[in-house]
């Protein structure tokens, strides 16, 4: 055979004194076979360069295949379930898949899966022990960094050492300490000690399999009168101390590969090679039942040459070599041999009402499959009940309902339960549970176990969780105890459910490896903080993958906490911790988060009825409530009505541009309502530049005028990311009387308006109706113009919202009421370009804002308001331009434009200070949309100069900024007298 595929197979070949097993040896080419019918088999290989399958148990298969370009072995792990292939024990670059090794092979592997409860031994090569072999023992469940135990024969002279099976806490091999001897050998797992096991006066023995209490190989030994039988198979049965030997009929050699139970009691299944006078090896298993009697299943794959190799139940493994066309080619296959294993079995459905009884149960070594529904009643009554060395396997239903029933309860020495169904029952009955008599018992389960675990009788016990692993309903909490180790791999689920009386709590005396999934369910909404579900008192290693937390409401939060020895959740609300919420939605989050996280009496404080639907509501759905509840519209409002200041500014501004230039024609009077002030040009005798004073004798005097203004407005506010958008519109009048004092105009002015502003994503509105006081005054001096003002709004505020989210919908209105104070001041330098008057201006204003208080009606999750100020600045810096159409009948038409920019200072992003009603001191603060903080100003219009008394004008007005657009217009009437 190529490289060190058969490296295991070394001792045995040197006790019969010939290598049939190598490739193209004699036995390979002088195939003879008795006549047996052919078996029925599938080939299972890895790749195309050589498949060795060396060992079987449960679903595990174990081998190795030869690695592309060399002549060395890599180890395989095969999973008969999934139809998977991996490395074995751990992949390496090389494709040894042992550290530091040139090749390795595993053999014999027990009951788990890879990262759980796996233990598998084999054998490897480095560079430096070639061409000696040297050990392992893989134990999937150790620590990490502690998987691998190298294993090598105590002693100075020992070469070789390879270890063949393990059961228990047991490992048997071979080691050699010259080459023309082998010696079996027993590793003691628990101990790490050795002991040699050779069949007495035997040249050389082997040790190859290891089921219970029995050892099985082969051994060649001098027989009476000096002949040498090449070798004999053997089961040493270490109860009694006792090695019985075994030869097929007609065999010159005989040697067993390895010894499995046959599922009932005192029978077994040894797989075996057995070899002719004429050389041909021939593969086979021997059945031998409890009575000793012996039947041999011989194995015929048609046209090629065999080794079997492993067995478990009625399968067994191992390679044929084919030869099609001269090519050669090494394959591993899986056989199945009817009749060589009888196991107790229930396919139907059982109602058992026994009481302290088993519906199914056996003997010492019998094993039980459940591929039916059993359910047991009884009190005491039990579903299955295994033995000393037996396998109980569900892949069916069992349930148990009566007081202290269980659904399987284990019994002896090395017991084992592989679930792939479904164990479920009562509070009042266990899942699963052991005896006092118990040792050593083996459980993997992949299916589901829905109940408590009662396993702490008896010591050593090895728990795989591949499945899931809880209790379902809303009954008690249970505890769940269990000794010995605890795995939990990459596909189980551990679940617990957390209620406010406590939670179910699994406690391991003994160590834990964690891996899959945690899945913490929440019947109710009160609970506690902090809750310790799992202790391993000899320490915890590894994490889970995944935490899940079905019925836990979305505005909580779930952490995992690993200690070295307990695994705690921890459990708050963390709306304001949400990622992708907006800052409003985390300010009403965090104070939601305030009322839950204080405890009391342990436990999480529940939210108040007029909040509680929001335990209902989904995480998509969770920022859409908190924006429902954030009263944002509130902070918005103040964005519109300090938006609204700029009508009443502009008019009292406009008035006194018209009124600095009283008695002046020609483009000096193109002023209208607002129109630009303008300076005089100095007249030549030329007659040009453009004469502004054209006839100033003929202008009659005024002192004063009384004007008014109407306007209307459509503003856009746009909120981003973080605030909803604002459509905003007003309506007004506002009017004012004036006189000349010496170089000033002095006046007052009075108006109302009617704003409203929507939020349509936030269900929100609010009208405000404002009455208007205000001062001014302007001055000239030469082309420099100089114009103040101030005015105060009364405004009375009428909100409403609707509060909408899964699980609540409310009205919620409010009344209160605020002032608006602004002072402002420009000014502007004018004169004239032929019949172009321009004036450059710049302006400052300041407006302060106050809003009273406010409690909302109608909605149990309304809010209170605090009073609230806020100030904003704004300076600006513009050019303004205006000409003169002279009208027959004496009147003129003076179109007119301005251009500013404006910038705006200090608080302007508004906030608002709020509370929920039905807890109070749950407070918040919430920002509304923004206003502009750089802004376009534009003016186009034209005023109607009907006499030297009356002025009508119009004029559109727009603002535009970064997300902020204002469409205004205004109509003028001014009366001088």
């Amino acid at each position: 055979m190529a490289g060190r595929s058969f490296s295991r197979d070394v001792s045995r070949a040197r006790a019969l004194g010939l290598f049939a097993m190598g490739l193209g040896a004699s036995g390979f080419t002088q195939a003879a076979w008795a006549d047996p019918l052919p078996t029925s088999y599938q080939t299972l290989n890895y790749g195309t360069n050589g498949t060795f399958l060396t060992g079987i148990r449960g679903d595990n298969i174990v081998g190795n295949y030869t690695i592309p370009g060399t002549t060395e072995t890599g180890g395989l792990y095969y999973n008969m379930t999934s139809q998977t292939w991996s490395p074995m024990p751990v992949a390496t670059p090389n494709g040894a898949n042992y550290p530091g090794a040139i090749g390795s092979s595993p053999y014999g592997p027990s009951f788990g899966n890879p990262g759980g409860i796996l233990r598998v031994v084999g054998s490897y090569q480095t560079a430096e022990s070639a061409p000696y072999d040297r050990s392992y023992l893989y134990d999937a469940a150790a620590a990490p960094g502690q998987t691998l135990t190298p294993l090598a024969y105590p002693g100075s002279d020992t070469l070789y050492t390879i270890a063949h099976s393990n059961f228990g806490n047991q490992v048997v091999g071979d080691y050699d300490t010259r080459l023309a001897t082998g010696n079996a050998f027993i590793y003691n797992i628990d101990t790490g000690t050795y002991t040699t096991n050779n069949v007495p006066g035997a040249v050389s023995t082997t040790a190859y399999g290891i089921y219970g209490d029995k050892i099985a190989g082969g051994y060649g030994k001098v027989e009476v009168g000096g002949g040498i039988h090449a070798e004999h198979g053997y089961i040493y049965d270490q109860t009694t101390g006792t090695f019985t030997s075994y030869d097929h009929v007609g065999a010159v050699a005989t040697h067993f590969e390895g010894i499995t139970g046959a599922g009932r009691s005192g029978e077994y299944n040894l797989v075996a090679n057995w070899v002719t006078a004429d050389g041909v090896v021939h593969p086979a298993v021997m059945h031998i039942d409890a009575l000793g009697v012996v039947t041999w299943y011989e194995i015929d794959i048609p046209g090629a040459v065999v080794s079997s190799n492993s067995a478990y139940g009625d399968n067994v493994i191992g390679i044929y070599v084919s030869n099609e066309g001269g090519v050669v080619s090494i394959n591993g296959f899986l056989a199945t041999i009817p009749g060589i294993y009888n196991p107790i079995r229930n396919t139907a459905t059982l109602n058992f009402a026994d009481e302290n009884a088993a519906a199914l149960s056996g003997r010492k070594g019998d094993d039980i499959i459940n591929s039916g529904t059993i359910h047991a009643t009884g009190n005491g009554g039990l579903g299955m009940r295994g033995e000393t060395y037996g396998v109980l396997t569900n892949t069916g239903t069992i349930t148990a309902s009566g007081i202290a029933g269980a659904a399987v309860e284990l019994h002896g020495i090395y017991g084992t339960f592989l679930n792939y169904g479904t164990l479920q029952t009562t509070v009042e009955a266990d899942a699963l549970r052991t005896g006092v008599d118990s040792y050593g018992s083996v459980i993997v389960n992949m299916g589901v176990i829905d109940g408590r675990l009662a396993a702490t009788a008896g010591p050593d016990k090895r728990f795989e969780n591949s499945g899931w692993l809880g209790v379902s309903g809303t009954g008690p909490t249970i505890t769940h105890l269990i000794s010995g180790t605890f795995v939990q791999t990459g596909a189980g689920t551990y679940a617990a459910r957390v209620m406010e009386t406590g939670s179910d709590f699994l406690e391991v005396t003994g160590t834990m490896r964690l891996a899959g999934t945690l899945q913490a369910s929440f019947p109710t909404t009160s609970f506690a903080p902090t809750t310790t579900l799992i202790v391993a008192t000899q320490g915890i290693t590894g994490t889970f993958d995944d935490v899940v937390t079905p019925g836990l409401p979305a505005l909580f939060d779930a952490s995992v906490t690993y200690a070295p020895t307990a695994v705690t959740l921890n459990v708050a609300a963390d709306l304001a911790g949400m990622a992708g919420n907006t800052p409003n939605q985390r300010a009403v989050g965090g104070a939601i988060d305030r009322v839950i996280n204080t405890t009391t009496n342990g436990l999480l404080t529940s939210l108040p009825a007029a909040l509680s639907p929001l335990y209902g509501v989904s995480a998509a759905e969770l920022p859409g409530a908190l924006t429902a509840l954030s009263g944002e519209a509130y902070a918005s409002t103040q964005t519109v009505l300090l938006g609204d200041s700029l009508y009443s500014r502009q008019a009292v501004m406009g008035r006194l541009r018209q009124g600095t230039y009283a008695g002046e024609a020609g483009p000096t009077s193109a002023l209208g309502f607002g129109g630009p002030a303008l300076a005089y040009a100095a007249p030549t005798s030329s007659g040009g530049p453009f004469p502004i004073k054209a006839q100033p004798s003929a202008e009659p005097a005024f002192n004063g005028t009384v004007w008014a203004q109407a306007f209307g407005g459509w503003s856009a506010y746009g909120g981003g990311r973080d605030a909803a958008d604002v459509d905003a519109s007003i309506g007004g009048i506002i009017s004012g009387a004036d006189v000349k004092v010496a170089n000033w105009i002095l006046g007052a002015a009075v108006g109302y308006s009617r704003s409203n502003a929507k939020m349509d994503a936030l269900a929100s509105k609010s009208d405000v109706d404002s009455l208007l006081l205000a001062l001014y005054a302007g001055t000239s001096s030469g082309p420099w113009k100089l114009r103040l003002g101030a005015s105060f709004a009364f405004n009375q505020i009428d909100a409403s919202r609707i509060i909408a989210y899964p699980g609540y919908v409310g009205q919620a209105n409010a009344d209160y009421d605020g002032g608006t104070a602004q002072v402002f001041g420009e000014l502007g330098y004018g004169f004239a370009l032929q019949k172009l008057a321009l004036e450059p201006f710049a302006g400052l204003a300041y407006v302060h804002l106050n809003t009273d208080g406010f409690t909302e009606l109608g909605a149990a999750a309304g809010l209170t308001g605090a009073s609230n100020t806020m100030g904003v600045g704004y300076s600006s810096i513009g050019l303004r331009a205006a000409t003169t159409v002279e009208l027959p009948g004496g009147m003129a038409l003076e179109p007119n434009a301005s251009i500013a920019w404006q910038y705006a200072f200090g608080d302007i992003t508004p906030d608002a200070q709020l509370a929920f009603l039905s807890v109070p001191s749950a407070n918040f603060t919430v920002a509304g949309v923004p206003l502009a903080q750089n802004t376009a100003l534009v003016k186009v219009g034209s005023d109607l100069r009907v006499s030297d008394q009356v002025r009508l004008g119009v004029a559109y007005v727009g603002q535009f900024a970064d997300q902020v657009t204002v469409n205004a217009v205004q109509a003028n009437l001014a009366w001088r007298f």
